[in-house]
């Protein structure tokens, strides 16, 4: 069994650096360079060619990672969809984001305003401590702003999956500040898990994903 891991909204790879799967191999789906005001559905179609359907695999996407991974079930059609702190639709944004669909904050987005944010940001995302930080920090410095602005719009804008998903897990911090718990339906809930759970709680995701994959076929490190 083959994973395909899609990091969130402004991240890369390195946010699964702690994650620890039971699968046969691991595969990093970076976000694709794509044209300014697309929408979650291109970055789906962008990222289909790097994955093999002809065998058995799960998607498992973080925050926006999860939105992509749901419009690309409808393409590759994996053994399971897993969501780590994400949104399986817009009845799961709180008011605050749905407030903000059609009004574009992305466009007030320079790096100078980036920088001063970073305090309030990491407050949100739940991010403490020398390690942490430092990833964040980098994986903000890292992302172009064109590219942030490119997929906060497309975040925003989601309508949704258009072919619902069979095989879906939602994993859901209950101490999420940007994607609070209680918009989210039937979540497998990590205690004290915030929005940066994939790295600061990668232990306790990490088992709730294994947990998912248990029942699936072929999942084991010599599958």
């Amino acid at each position: 069994m083959d994973a395909y891991l899609l990091p969130g909204l402004g991240a890369d790879h390195r946010l699964f650096t702690r994650l620890k799967l039971d699968v046969a191999a691991v595969h990093h789906l970076d976000h694709p360079i794509v044209p300014r005001g697309a929408p979650l559905k291109d970055f789906a179609e962008a990222l289909e060619p790097r994955i093999d359907a002809s065998r058995p695999h799960v998607l498992i996407g973080v925050s926006m990672g999860g939105m992509v991974a749901q419009e690309l079930a409808a393409i590759t059609r994996p053994a399971q969809v897993i969501l780590i702190s994400s949104w399986k639709g817009p009845e799961e944004m709180p008011w605050s984001i749905r407030l903000l669909r059609g009004t574009h904050p992305e466009r007030v987005l320079t790096r100078a305003v980036i920088t001063r944010s970073l305090p309030m940001v990491r407050w949100e995302m739940g991010v403490s401590g020398p390690e942490e930080t430092a990833l964040f920090d980098a994986l903000v410095k890292a992302c172009p702003v064109e590219s942030l602005k490119t997929q906060i719009n497309a975040c925003l804008t989601w309508p949704g999956p258009e072919h619902s998903v069979d095989k879906l897990v939602h994993i859901h911090g209950d101490k999420d500040r940007l994607m609070p718990i209680g918009s989210i339906k039937e979540p497998v809930v990590i205690k004290g898990g915030t929005h940066f759970m994939v790295f600061n709680k990668a232990r306790e995701v990490g088992a709730a994903v294994n947990e998912a994959l248990a029942g699936l076929p072929s999942v084991s490190p010599s599958a």
